[in-house]
């Protein structure tokens, strides 16, 4: 053979080689691209799995809160105070290992009501709505001033005897000016201490006299204060730090208030 035969044979060899080459290059491209296909596949249908399972997770949960069980109307000609106890420099009671304030639940449960009551035509009007001092002056002066109907001033309990196991809901009440002839005192402190007690699924405790609480003594309406659990007991304390627990309460109180405003509006003959 000559030497440009073995040339030509060389290059044809070559140009071969090339050729098988290109096309185990392709053929792996294509492969690796199907796998991605796959891959990603996966991926999607792991995404929606994981959809599917949260979706049925929250199937069934009851929601927080729902703007539609909240439409009391009928009551644009009523006034009525809000009052979250403590704030500022006052913190109130603490629990038993310090860590939670009174003022902190006593604001997170009022602004949770806050977002029940807006949805109604009740005319309402708070002493606080943020971490501040209020003094019991100011928050006398907040309701006698607006002439309201009711005033309802939100607190949490607590007991200073370690061996105590006191839990429960309670409310507190004076007998003074604020009785009328369409709601007294006691009686508002009464449908507080059910409503707030069903709504929550807590001990309702008693009702209490106290003359000697400034804000029950001086405002000029029917008037309660809602303790709405011991902070010194670690089951109530664990309850009112949840957010279903602010919320349940937040719903005894707002179901109070329109199951007070009705009986007034009864005897006031205006529905």
């Amino acid at each position: 053979m000559s030497n440009n035969g073995k040339y030509r044979i060389t290059v044809e060899s070559c140009i071969l080689l090339a050729a098988l080459i290109i096309i185990s290059c392709l053929y792996t491209a294509v492969i690796s691209k199907s796998s991605n296909d796959v891959d990603d596949s996966n991926k999607d249908n792991v995404v929606q799995e994981e959809h599917k399972k949260q979706s049925n997770n929250n199937k069934g949960k009851k929601t927080l809160f729902n703007k539609a069980d909240y439409k009391a109307k009928g009551f644009k000609t009523y006034t009525i105070v809000i009052d979250a106890g403590h704030g500022g420099r006052d913190e109130g009671a603490r629990s038993k290992n310090g860590r939670y304030k009174e003022k902190v639940c006593n604001l997170a449960i009022v602004k949770k009501l806050k977002l029940m009551l807006d949805q109604t035509d009740i005319n309402v009007k708070y002493t606080r709505l943020d971490d501040r001092y209020v003094t019991k002056r100011k928050r006398v002066a907040a309701a006698n001033g607006r002439k309201a109907d009711l005033f309802i001033s939100v607190h949490c309990n607590a007991t200073d005897n370690v061996h105590s196991k006191a839990f429960g809901v309670e409310t507190l009440f004076a007998r003074r000016k604020g009785d009328n002839r369409y709601m007294t005192n006691h009686r508002l402190s009464n449908i507080m201490l059910e409503s707030v007690s069903k709504s929550s699924s807590n001990k309702a405790r008693k009702i209490i006299r106290r003359e000697d609480l400034f804000v029950l003594r001086h405002t000029s309406m029917p008037a309660v204060i809602v303790e709405t659990g011991y902070m010194s007991s670690k089951k109530d304390m664990k309850y009112l730090h949840s957010e279903r627990g602010q919320y349940e309460i937040a719903d005894g109180i707002y179901k109070g208030i329109v199951r007070s405003l009705k009986e007034m509006s009864r005897r006031k003959g205006k529905r």
